[in-house]
């Protein structure tokens, strides 16, 4: 069973770092990857609910997914949104809207899209955090500019590559975050067609918990999300987000 974060102090960034890193700076993990001890994968129910998530990486231009956005809003599937800093930083218009909506929780996606690692382990040819003090800035950093844009500190996280050590799970829960992955990938990175995103949703069975991408409109991703949700929903399935599932989340 999925171990529920603490709520940090109220104290000063640099403050909670220093105490923070301190506390995990010569912890040497044993694993690294996307099924780590205390990583949220699916949602403990034999109701028809499924979660979809949706990151949104670095920012770059045209990397808004809008089509994607307004089809979940006209069609009121709620959805939580793995936002990552440089994201926001680039379209934070954009995010104030979405944080505004109350279809869409807002969670954490880390400032620097980095695999979250206390000494240096890459995945995907990217570079992960280096130590426990790039760990709490790439976790931490993000969670202060969420919370001061919106006046809203996020419950979940998710690292860049959904990539982790146990020493780096273990701070991101001590700083008041539980952390989520997936069990259904629904693009693959942005690579899926059309047909192959439709035919994964198809597949949905209860608690099942999507991975999708929304910088990412030059893919399939909008036209296989609208026809597979659509016809989830003809089948009676039910679309959530994580906190209203909160007790039922599990490894």
């Amino acid at each position: 069973m999925h171990q529920k974060a603490k709520e940090p102090e109220n104290v000063a960034y640099e403050t909670l770092k220093e105490i923070t890193v301190e506390k995990y700076q010569d912890r040497i993990p044993s694993i690294f990857g996307e099924n780590v001890e205390n990583v949220i994968t699916q949602i403990d129910t034999q109701d028809k609910k499924i979660a979809l998530t949706f990151d949104a990486c670095i920012g770059v231009p045209n990397a808004y997914d809008a089509e994607l956005i307004e089809f979940l809003i006209e069609e009121e599937i709620p959805a939580t949104l793995f936002i990552g800093g440089e994201w926001i930083e680039f379209y934070e218009e954009e995010f104030m809207d979405l944080a505004s909506n109350s279809l869409f929780e807002i969670a954490n996606h880390g400032y620097d899209h980095k695999p979250l690692s206390v000494n240096g382990q890459s995945a995907y040819g990217i570079a992960g955090t280096e130590n426990a003090e790039e760990v709490f800035d790439e976790i931490y950093y993000n969670q202060k500019l969420i919370s001061d844009l919106t006046g809203e500190a996020p419950q979940y996280f998710r690292s860049g590559t959904a990539f982790y050590d146990e020493v780096a799970v273990e701070m991101a829960n001590e700083l008041g975050l539980d952390v989520v992955n997936y069990n259904k990938l629904g693009d693959a990175g942005a690579t899926f067609t059309k047909n192959q995103i439709v035919a994964n949703l198809l597949e949905a069975r209860p608690g099942d918990l999507y991975l999708f991408h929304m910088n990412h409109p030059e893919s399939d991703i909008a036209a296989g999300v609208k026809e597979g949700v659509l016809e989830l929903k003809a089948q009676g399935f039910q679309f959530v987000q994580l906190q209203e599932m909160d007790e039922q989340l599990r490894e």
